[in-house]
């Protein structure tokens, strides 16, 4: 019988950590989107198969696409979350299938969660009218609503993923970001 908690398959996450620490399977994870563009400001993006030291790790049929735009006013169509949403929607993402996770290895029974992330952007500098302005995000908040039978657990849920969260991670610190043009 497959232990689950929180709709968190246990099994399945220790056999894939068993298979990482035996060398049975690379450590070394690779996701890749893709986009095309599809007019205007808006583009489809492609997300399917992920790859663990170079070989598939998940179903061939995997497979999910996300249209992405910008709002009116931004000079789009208004038919997708712009992608300033979708850094947002991945760090709600990533924070709250982290604390599900560990409150389910941590034993605990989760009964409400919620995650919010604002991300906070200065247009003076994307739009170029003031050039001393950053082109980035000044600043990303998230909040946590979270109940369920063990409070002490779920606190600690939430405090392990804020220093494991690969997406959170990955905003907070520099990363080599490389490009080519083909």
């Amino acid at each position: 019988m497959t232990k689950v908690l929180n709709g968190v398959n246990l099994e399945a996450l220790g056999g894939f950590v068993d298979a990482v620490k035996n060398g049975a399977v690379s450590p070394d994870i690779r996701f890749t989107a893709k986009s095309h563009w599809t007019g205007g400001t808006r583009s489809e993006v492609t997300i399917d198969q992920f790859a663990a030291g170079g070989v598939p790790a998940a179903p061939s049929e995997r497979s999910f696409k996300l249209v992405v735009d910008e709002p009116a006013a931004l000079g789009g169509q208004d038919t997708g979350p712009n992608p300033v949403e979708y850094l947002a929607a991945g760090l709600c993402g990533c924070i709250t299938a982290g604390i599900i996770t560990n409150a389910a290895m941590f034993g605990a029974k989760v009964e409400g969660l919620e995650v919010t992330v604002e991300a906070d952007i200065n247009v003076l500098g994307l739009f170029g009218l003031d050039r001393s302005v950053p082109s980035h995000c000044n600043r990303i908040t998230y909040s946590v609503k979270l109940n369920g039978d063990d409070q002490a657990a779920l606190l600690k849920s939430k405090q392990v993923i804020d220093g494991k969260s690969p997406v959170r991670n990955t905003l907070a610190n520099s990363i080599e970001i490389v490009t080519r043009v083909v």
